[in-house]
């Protein structure tokens, strides 16, 4: 697998400061079942420092195919019904390719 058919994704929500735990839990169940996907490289939670109600996610696709194989399955669509009502901003998801740059094993997420 080339990395450059591979797809990198960042996927940022802001919820509102009552629905964080709450958006922790939708957020959680749906990475557990992304985790079992044909093509998830990686699917990783992070928590911004500080702004706590600020989650990225960084995701690792083995082709833009499988990319959108996840876009249709129903964990993530039931996911995107529970963030809506939690939702302070809308979410911002950027889709990159992989420009290998400098050491091989630190130059590629």
């Amino acid at each position: 697998m080339s990395p450059t058919a591979q797809v990198v994704v960042a996927a940022t929500v802001q919820v509102k400061p009552e629905s964080q735990a709450e958006a922790l839990t939708a957020i959680t169940t749906a990475i557990q079942a992304t985790h079992g996907e044909d093509g998830c490289i990686a699917y990783a939670l992070h928590r911004d420092l500080e702004e706590p109600t600020r989650f990225v996610i960084i995701e690792k696709w083995a082709s833009p195919e499988a990319l959108k194989e996840h876009g249709s399955t129903e964990h993530l669509k039931a996911l995107f019904g529970a963030l809506g009502p939690l939702l302070a901003t809308p979410p911002t998801i950027t889709h990159t390719a992989p420009l290998p740059v400098g050491d091989p094993a630190k130059g590629i997420i």
